[in-house]
């Protein structure tokens, strides 16, 4: 299976819906967003989550509201066995991209990503201060307390009864871990070179997960298709199905130095202190 695995808001879905355009026309690619479960012709790239209850809830003997985080990822090799069989009986498109936020790492010692059914993970990262921004107002959240979750070595996060949880740990472990992901192919990409220079990132990716007769013109078709100032326009008239309880915009400003205007300068300084080995390691610093 081909994933998206990042940390949250760092361009999980931006990478997702260029590789739905690329396979999709204008009015598939707009009845996907607006219509994400309605059938089984919508794309994999748009449907597919690691974190689904049913996955779990199909191989476990307990109800999930029973068990705890340690025991469902216990679980997860099993599950993402169910998520890889019902990809290949719901789609043959290519990418067939999966969303991920969890980090490479193990918990209790069990591995939470195995080459047996990973066969390439595309891994955004960004700027943390402009995540900080971005995952404040996703979880309706003040800028000190996301800066503090981001520094917390436990985060992990789950919508209550909708997905199971995702471990994400700190910003810079979760970075630091999809760099050093052993056997698994990984292709790490700055949310900001995306946003300078899309068509030769979004081909550079595309190339990566072996997309078959890939053409720059169908990749800056893609581009376009998905320009974030559209995708705002189509979430006002639909709404998004990505979009939390929380949030009264999923797409919200897409921006690389917002954080400039928008973050206290305390709020700043802090991540920065917190994260400032690895900002400086991808010139963030």
């Amino acid at each position: 299976m081909q994933f998206v695995a990042s940390y949250p808001k760092s361009g999980n879905t931006w990478v997702r819906l260029v590789a739905a355009a690329y396979t999709l026309s204008d009015e598939e690619l707009m009845n996907a967003l607006k219509y994400p479960t309605a059938s089984a012709d919508l794309p994999a790239t748009l449907q597919y989550t690691d974190v689904e209850r049913y996955q779990y809830q199909t191989i476990s003997p307990f109800p999930l509201s029973q068990i705890s985080f340690p025991v469902e990822v216990r679980l997860r090799p099993a599950a993402m066995l169910v998520l890889n069989r019902e990809k290949n009986l719901t789609t043959s498109q290519r990418p067939a991209l999966i969303k991920s936020h969890h980090i490479h790492g193990e918990v209790n010692n069990i591995d939470l990503w195995n080459g047996q059914w990973v066969e390439h993970v595309v891994n955004p990262i960004r700027d943390p201060r402009e995540i900080c921004c971005s995952f404040a107002a996703h979880r309706d959240m003040d800028y000190e307390e996301t800066a503090e979750f981001m520094n917390d070595s436990q985060a992990r996060m789950g919508e209550e009864n909708e997905r199971v949880e995702s471990l994400l740990t700190t910003w810079s472990t979760h970075v630091r871990s999809w760099q050093n992901a052993g056997e698994l192919p990984v292709h790490t990409v700055r949310y900001e070179d995306l946003q300078a220079n899309p068509v030769a990132e979004f081909y550079d990716i595309l190339d990566f997960l072996e997309v078959p007769d890939l053409t720059e013109e169908r990749v800056e078709d893609a581009v376009e298709r998905t320009r974030f100032e559209r995708m705002q326009a189509m979430e006002a008239e639909h709404g998004f199905h990505e979009r939390t309880a929380d949030q009264a915009q999923f797409f919200r400003s897409g921006e690389t130095d917002g954080w400039k205007d928008e973050l206290p300068t305390d709020v700043a300084r802090k991540i920065e202190k917190d994260h400032g080995d690895v900002m400086e390691q991808f010139g963030y610093l």
